[in-house]
């Protein structure tokens, strides 16, 4: 063995620049493979503390009201777990969660703090140990909370978790105690997702304590989903059961019949189902959002692995090529068909190895960055350690392309003569071993043209989606958010009359949301107008400048309040829908609206004004009727106009610092708050990009050694194609003419198949790119920079073609 490890190293050793090209190009297969699947593993794991998780599940509920359907909310009313507690079904340990905010004081300022209320069930359920103090007894108190060492920090300071036992805070007037400390949450724990959207859990209060803000009729809600229900399936039960003992108690319950009447008649008002905990982090719409593009992102890098083993393939085979002398030799001393394989193969096995090393060290140094990068929580542990499950992946990988690299090669090697290459008469490939390498090499082009391709159509739509027109501008706003209860906001009188002073402020207004940032559908409810035409409004609750601050147009009318009545503005869909002929027939209308599960309302509202249309969905979604209740009450989401951005940060800041109450806050610009709408897309374009760059140069080195070996097979007859007075660019098509089947069968494989999954991916949006600009003008962009990539693949071996004496005729 090892005589012939040091006969293989010594073959590897003669041919090192194609054994650096090989390595090197799959290596960075390997490593973009490899992060892809330790991001995966990180995003689908559970926190390994949690005991028998394919047991422990989450109760989950879609509502299904009329021409509305819900999601999959991965969460459900809390009224689930008290009934069916009561009515004994086969779960132990059934516990209750939500998610709440508090407002604790501390000196002379306010902490932003967001409790996690439960019931003390889910201790048990969870086996969660506390650093101090008894963590179910505090679930079963009023006014004892578990803290975070974190927490600890952020109001009093560091601390051992000893010395927090029995310390008091003030929120609102409320005093509660430390009775217990946790450990932070791994953030794969279901109880703390929040951690994965900057919002961890650091408190912990029981569900039945004064921490828990929801009034009895919230707690005894049929159909508000607002927290989860745990629990634990008993033996012989089994999670696809749930959903039926679910129904059973919501149908039963006196509530269901206070549902409208076409919700239940005749048809399912809602559907339910029980969650494992295995299966929680694939599920909702935002993980089915990430694991599409995750998916993708795997088959991108799949190809390029592929792409990177077809160019060790060739080099392989042009090594062996190379070698025939060699391998008569070796046969006339007696090595038979076996011992050459394992030669052969330990040569092709040892640039796979030392690939797959290098690209594991890479992936676990460049790992913490990229998931920086992608905003999740430092804690999660994507590379540190090693997950096993990467590693077997990785060895899978190496098994698996070592003979589809070696058998090809080695059978051609095989088959020749060993008389004739011991004459010095070696054979050449033959033209079906150079149609071969030039069907590799079109699928290599063809591979990277692909991947160009998309990451042009997915760079143009972000484009796309960051600048198309909503119906306001973002350019030149910034959002201040007061991070306290929306109900207890305080004065800010003092402040705003300072805007209105400054120069740097154009415009300022108050909102109950952010128009470049919550897309999520927001408040909706049914609005009746005179003539009987009803309509489901997405409404929200500004101030009367908000449209001007925000550069709506009016249409008619003007943003003022009204006396007595609630005033309304809509937009242009709004009014059409509701049956007004025009946008001026809309103002002065009296409609009616507030009615609960979108029913009809008898709460007046007058129509003030009416505006453009906007878009405050996603563009995954289609663009709602707006509605906008006027109101001059403070409210926690401000938005600021101004002419130059940097200046209006500043200037922000110093006004809140000398006007403002004392009171958490946050600054960001509209623009920021639009690209986070879409920054998994983002992040799944760069990646791509950088996936589909790698693949030019996986590309790039195969059309190098396929012009290398073109040039070293032809040299005598380029050199009496010269003699016969072929000129420049005679010579130049000789030795380009080996390239226009490959990247001719490139153009004819990838193009088509990026038309196709560009518009796969653009269909997905209600706000799409143009095809002309979102897939021709990309996909002709890749065409010709595969034709660039080739070119300069070429050339210098071009130059060498061109610079052939003609003695070399003789050699």
């Amino acid at each position: 063995m090892n005589a012939l490890l040091r006969d293989a190293w010594s073959g590897v050793r003669h041919r090192r620049m194609a054994a650096w090209v090989s390595v090197a190009g799959l290596t960075l297969a390997f490593t973009a493979s490899l992060l892809v699947g330790l991001l995966a593993i990180a995003l689908a794991s559970t926190d390994p503390s949690i005991p028998d998780p394919e047991r422990t599940i989450v109760l989950d509920f879609k509502g299904n009201p009329p021409g509305q359907p819900s999601p999959w909310f991965t969460a459900s009313p809390v009224s689930f777990g008290t009934m069916l507690r009561e009515r004994g079904a086969p779960l132990d340990l059934i516990a209750r969660t939500s998610g709440d905010g508090m407002d604790v004081t501390v000196g002379d300022r306010l902490e932003q703090v967001f409790p996690l209320l439960a019931d003390p069930e889910i201790v048990p359920l969870f086996d969660l140990k506390p650093l101090a103090g008894d963590l179910r007894a505090t679930l079963a108190s009023r006014d004892g909370v578990a803290v975070t060492p974190h927490l600890i920090r952020r109001l009093w300071g560091d601390m051992p978790p000893s010395e927090a036992m029995g310390k008091t805070f003030d929120v609102r007037g409320v005093v509660y105690t430390v009775t217990a400390v946790v450990p932070e949450m791994d953030p794969r724990h279901p109880l703390d997702q929040g951690a994965m959207y900057g919002r961890p859990h650091d408190l912990i209060a029981g569900f039945e304590s004064q921490a828990n803000s929801k009034s009895e009729a919230e707690r005894r809600g049929l159909y508000m989903v607002n927290g989860r229900v745990y629990a634990r399936l008993r033996d012989g039960a089994r999670a696809d059961d749930v959903g039926r003992w679910m129904r059973e108690a919501f149908v039963a319950s006196p509530l269901f019949q206070e549902l409208p009447p076409d919700w239940r008649t005749g048809r399912e008002a809602a559907y339910f189902r029980g969650l494992p905990l295995a299966q929680l982090p694939f599920e909702g719409e935002t993980a089915e959002l990430t694991w599409m593009l995750a998916g993708a992102l795997g088959a991108a890098c799949g190809l390029l692995l592929l792409m990177a083993a077809f160019n060790h393939m060739n080099l392989q085979a042009a090594s062996l090529l190379q070698r025939q002398r060699e391998t008569a030799l070796r046969r006339s001393l007696g090595a038979d068909g076996a011992a050459l394989l394992r030669l052969w193969g330990l040569e092709a096995l040892l640039p796979l190895v030392a690939s797959a090393a290098a690209a594991l060290l890479l992936a676990w140094w460049v790992a913490p960055a990229v998931a920086s990068w992608m905003n999740l929580p430092s804690t999660l542990p994507v590379a540190d350690p090693l997950p096993p499950m990467a590693l077997a992946g990785l060895a899978a990988a190496v098994l698996t392309l070592w003979p589809l690299t070696l058998a090809a090669p080695a059978w051609l090697a095989l088959r020749r003569p060993a008389a004739p290459a011991l004459q010095g008469r070696t054979a050449s490939e033959g033209p079906w071993g150079r149609r071969v390498r030039q069907a590799l090499l079109a699928l290599q082009l063809g591979g990277a043209l692909m991947l160009l391709s998309l990451a042009g159509v997915l760079a143009a739509q972000q484009y796309h989606l960051l600048h198309v027109d909503r119906g306001f501008d973002p350019k030149g706003r910034l959002w201040l958010g007061v991070l306290i209860n929306p109900e207890l906001v305080p004065n800010l009188d003092a402040f705003t009359q300072a805007l209105d002073h400054h120069p740097a402020v154009l415009s300022w207004a108050m909102s109950d949301m952010r128009p470049a940032r919550d897309t999520d559908g927001g408040r909706k409810e049914l609005i009746v107008s005179a003539s009987r035409a009803r309509q489901v409004l997405r409404l929200s609750t500004v101030s009367p400048r908000f449209f001007e601050t925000w550069g709506m147009k009016l249409l008619a009318g003007q943003a003022q309040m009204g006396q007595g009545e609630t005033a309304m503005v809509i937009d242009a869909k709004a009014a059409q829908m509701l049956g007004f002929a025009s946008p001026q027939a809309a103002v002065g209308a009296l409609v009616t609206g507030g009615g609960g599960f979108l029913q009809e309302g008898q709460e007046p509202r007058r129509i003030v004004a009416v505006i453009d249309s906007v878009k405050l969905e996603s563009a995954r979604d289609p663009a709602l009727p707006q509605g906008f209740l006027l109101s001059d009450r403070p409210q926690w989401d401000l938005s600021i106009h101004g002419r130059d951005l940097a200046t209006l940060h500043r200037v922000v800041e110093e006004l809140w610092t000398a006007h403002g109450p004392k009171v958490p806050h946050t600054v960001q610009s509209a623009e920021e708050q639009l690209g986070e709408v879409y920054a998994q897309e983002a992040q799944f374009t760069a990646m791509l990009a950088a996936v589909a760059l790698l693949a030019v140069g996986v590309a790039m080195s195969g059309a190098y050694a396929l012009v290398a070996d073109t040039l070293r097979r032809r040299r005598t007859e380029l050199v009496l194609h010269r003699l016969h007075g072929a000129g420049t660019l005679d010579m130049a098509r000789q030795v380009m003419a080996e390239f226009a089947l490959p990247v001719g069968a490139a153009m004819v494989l990838g193009l088509p198949l990026a038309a196709w999954l560009g518009e796969l991916y653009l269909d997905g949006f209600v706000e799409r790119i143009g095809a002309t600009a979102g897939l021709f003008a990309p996909l002709a962009a890749a065409a010709f920079a595969t034709l660039l990539v080739t070119t300069l693949s070429a050339l210098r071996h071009l130059r060498l073609a061109l610079g052939l004496e003609p003695i070399e005729a003789l050699r």
